[in-house]
């Protein structure tokens, strides 16, 4: 179904993929993983396409893709043999209503009006999301994002689906669900390629895991064979646990300088975030999680002061601050670190906007995390994971009292995520609270002092 033969790639002088072959059979399971930035973003994006045609990449070698050369291919015909998930769903849609979603790729290749309908019947007997057709998809939560895109792959019709990350900002439930939708895609017979840290939800699933190292295919696993490594094991090569892991911190004490006396944000008119007598104490790292859509990013935006919308009453050392006041006190990693990455180059996004700018403080923050080798490049030519460190590192750069952290290790790798989590307990003081959002809870077992549940 899919034969590689010989694939290196390149982004202008950026060597990324390196004399890759592999081959991967109809209705075939296989994983993608190994360290953030081995390549795997870029096997996943030339296999559809994008490397080559949407972002610039030099290749060598071949991709066969069902007996058809994919560089006589125009972008359109393989969209027609290989459908993407990827993994910020924002960056999958065209359209606001979600029915219309499901239907834009069959409009775009002019299927017949019937047509369209049998195929969203047929969905719809697969995948039970009737819940999800006709919504507004700025409203929908992550894990129903990602749960529209993997179904407007499967109704694209398509024997190929690449998925990129699908599981990164997805909480337990959500990716329960996801585990439910692939295994349904592997009984229909079509291939299912995945490039994944968070590989737990996918050990009934997989047939072989392809390891990826510096890019280049280290090593072939059968699922058996990977089956046998422990954790020991996988995390001597950066992986993550294949079981998924129990929450190990305690729950919150409420005790503290930082008091939140009153929150409250409207959503709509029946969903409300409302806050009440809650303290958290300097010099503590507090872990929140809590199921996808309950509202954790926006708390993070109504203590940073973000949300006009909200109103609070929210004290430290017993006087009130404002909302201009705690936005001058904070610091932000976000969700989508694509957001706030400005400048040109990576050393001069730590200095952005910061007072006093420590340059050997700096380095040393890079070097810790695996980022000084990318000193010079373009912040947006590193890999997703690469990011995601990067804004990492500019806020361990500023000093500020309130540090929030909205899925910081999305995305992220095992070496990395231990990195990540020595380096904020490294570079925590008794003058400051960290705030983290995540579903991981790997990483909240390693770097949380206390967890606030939504």
């Amino acid at each position: 179904m899919v034969e590689i033969k010989n694939l290196s790639l390149d982004y202008g002088e950026v060597h990324i993929l390196d004399d890759i072959s592999l081959s991967i059979a109809e209705g075939e399971c296989v994983l993608f993983t190994g360290k953030s930035g081995s390549g795997k973003s870029s096997l996943i994006n030339s296999i559809n396409g994008l490397a080559v045609r949407y972002d610039n990449a030099k290749t060598k070698g071949e991709i066969i893709i069902d007996g058809k050369n994919i560089k006589e291919l125009e972008l359109y015909q393989i969209s027609m043999l290989v459908s993407t998930v990827f993994q910020n769903p924002k960056t999958y849609f065209f359209n606001i209503n979600t029915t219309l979603e499901l239907l834009f790729y069959l409009e775009n290749i002019g299927l017949a009006r019937e047509e369209m309908d049998r195929r969203l019947n047929d969905m719809l007997e697969i995948f039970p999301i009737k819940n999800l057709l006709d919504r507004n998809i700025f409203n929908l939560s992550g894990g129903e994002k990602q749960i529209l895109c993997i179904a407007a792959s499967y109704i694209a019709g398509t024997k190929i689906i690449v998925l990129d990350e699908p599981s990164s900002n997805l909480d337990i439930k959500s990716i329960s669900v996801l585990t439910q939708m692939l295994k349904i895609l592997k009984e229909k017979g079509i291939s299912i390629i995945v490039a994944e840290h968070r590989i737990y939800y996918l050990m009934d699933i997989v047939d072989r895991v392809f390891l990826i190292d510096k890019g280049k295919l280290k090593k072939t696993y059968t699922r058996s064979e990977f089956l046998k490594l422990d954790k020991n094991d996988l995390n001597a090569l950066s992986l993550r646990d294949k079981e998924l892991s129990k929450l190990e911190v305690p729950y919150l004490k409420g005790e503290g300088e930082y008091q939140i006396k009153d929150l409250n944000y409207k959503f709509t008119d029946d969903e409300c975030l409302s806050i009440k007598d809650i303290s958290f104490k300097l010099g503590k790292i507090y872990g929140i999680i809590g199921s996808n859509g309950r509202g954790k990013s926006t708390l993070l935006r109504c203590l940073i002061g973000l949300e006009k919308k909200s109103k609070e009453e929210i004290y430290f050392k017993g006087e009130k601050l404002s909302k201009k006041e705690r936005l001058k006190n904070s610091s932000l990693v976000m969700q989508d670190v694509n957001h706030q990455l400005f400048t040109d180059e990576v050393f001069k996004e730590l200095s952005l906007g910061v007072k006093n700018f420590d340059e050997e403080k700096a380095k040393i923050i890079l070097k810790d995390l695996g980022l000084y080798e990318f000193i010079e490049r373009h912040p947006m030519s590193l890999s997703g994971g690469q990011k995601q460190r990067l804004a990492i590192a500019s806020v361990m750069c500023k000093d500020s009292t309130f540090i929030y952290y909205d899925e910081p290790t999305s995305g992220m790798d095992y070496a990395n995520m231990i990195k990540i989590s020595e380096l904020i307990k490294k570079y925590r003081n008794k003058n400051k609270i960290i705030f983290i959002v995540s579903h991981d809870i790997e990483f909240l077992n390693e770097v949380a002092d206390e967890i606030f549940e939504l």
